[in-house]
């Protein structure tokens, strides 16, 4: 083979047939020219990020030292899984399930996806004017609030209730200074507060 040949085939494409997970570098079986299926194609990532590719992925390789015998994947994409359309500067993090992370051109980040696990094992600090959550909230442990609480709508609680220091009002009664009224002696009952 000259050298002219030989620098055609420094640079290949193929298809992913397996992936191997377990070790350090990744290694993939590829479906490369003709009748070419290559094993344990070590496949080398951007430090920070990995993926397992599905079967079917395209991988562009190169052939260190221009041997074929040592290919290296730098590349897998699927055309199949790749969201589409985005916008001049927009990027993506996504998977084969749907999951996807899109950040956007407007400077938002968004997460599709079916349920958002955190395991955060110090704590997670949300600094943010508002945050809105659209359907019900549930906490598991000890709920603290500064600031207080507002809303609408009824409400329903059950167990013992601790109050101390200001006031504590319903319907406009203030409960630690509201007054009976018709108090009368013996089995009688007193009237409403006021």
């Amino acid at each position: 083979m000259n050298a002219w040949q030989k620098m055609r085939l420094m640079v290949a494409r193929g298809i992913v047939n397996l992936v191997n997970d377990a070790g350090g570098l990744q290694l993939l079986q590829i479906s490369a020219l003709d009748g070419e299926t290559r094993d344990e194609v070590e496949r080398a990532q951007n430090f920070g990020t990995t993926s397992h590719p599905p079967a079917g992925s395209v991988p562009v390789m190169v052939a260190v030292g221009g041997s074929r015998d040592h290919l290296v994947a730098v590349a897998v994409d699927n055309e199949e899984h790749r969201p589409k359309g985005l916008k001049a500067g927009e990027s993506a993090t996504y998977n084969a399930a749907g999951v996807l992370f899109l950040f956007d051109d407007q400077g938002n980040a968004t997460l599709t996806c079916r349920r958002f696990i955190v395991n955060a094992s110090d704590g997670m600090d949300v600094a943010t004017p508002l945050t809105t959550f659209s359907q019900a909230v549930t906490v598991g442990g000890l709920f603290t609030y500064k600031a207080g609480i507002n809303g609408t709508g009824a409400g329903t609680f059950s167990g013992g209730f601790t109050h101390s220091g200001g006031g504590f009002t319903s319907n406009g009664i203030t409960l630690h200074s509201h007054a009976h009224g018709g108090v009368l002696k013996g089995g009688d009952m007193s009237g409403l507060p006021v």
